[in-house]
């Protein structure tokens, strides 16, 4: 009986609270600094958080080799690198084990070709605090950023394909752009 009576306090709670923002998302729930990182891409170039600083908003896809959602959504992430730099906003993906091993790296750099992919793929080290940190913590694949000029997280995640939240996508980088 206290068990049902504290599932359905939580189940009304949780009511109350998406009945707050029902429909209309609020993008600036958090605007967290991303983690700041030195690693190298799949190719061997280096790349820093300072990166951020070049573009109006860069979206951030962190992805694994054994993600087939991750793969499959490559193609339709190019489309929108693409379409997005005329903009001044960025795609990046970091393959969260590309940088285990030379045959996670490998296997990285092949699914990259085989999808068209041309935006720059972040191979973050295991042995680095940017993996430990924050990289080992992601349990969902593909999770997505979306980050300001000044290096800020704006919203919370996004969980899934990216095409499939394209109004969370571009509220967001509105909201990025109409600060400028």
């Amino acid at each position: 009986m206290k068990k049902r009576l504290i599932l359905a306090l939580a189940i009304c709670l949780a009511v109350s609270l998406t009945g707050c923002g029902a429909g209309k998302e609020d993008p600036l729930v958090s605007k967290t600094p991303f983690p700041e990182f030195v690693e190298v891409d799949t190719e061997g170039n280096p790349v820093s958080s300072d990166i951020f600083g070049d573009y109006d908003a860069t979206i951030v896809n962190f992805w694994n080799n054994g993600c087939g959602t991750c793969i499959e959504e490559m193609p339709e992430l190019e489309e929108m690198y693409q379409q997005f730099k005329e903009r001044n906003i960025n795609l990046i993906g970091v393959g969260t084990d590309s940088g285990e091993s030379d045959e996670q790296l490998a296997a990285a750099r092949e699914i990259l070709a085989g999808k068209g992919v041309s935006y720059i793929n972040i191979s973050p080290s295991p042995e680095n605090s940017f993996y430990k940190d924050f990289v080992a913590d992601i349990f969902t694949f593909p999770t997505t950023y979306i980050v300001d000029r000044e290096g800020n997280m704006i919203g919370t995640p996004l969980a899934g394909n990216v095409k499939g939240q394209l109004n969370a996508v571009e509220s967001r980088l509105e909201l990025i752009l109409n600060e400028k």
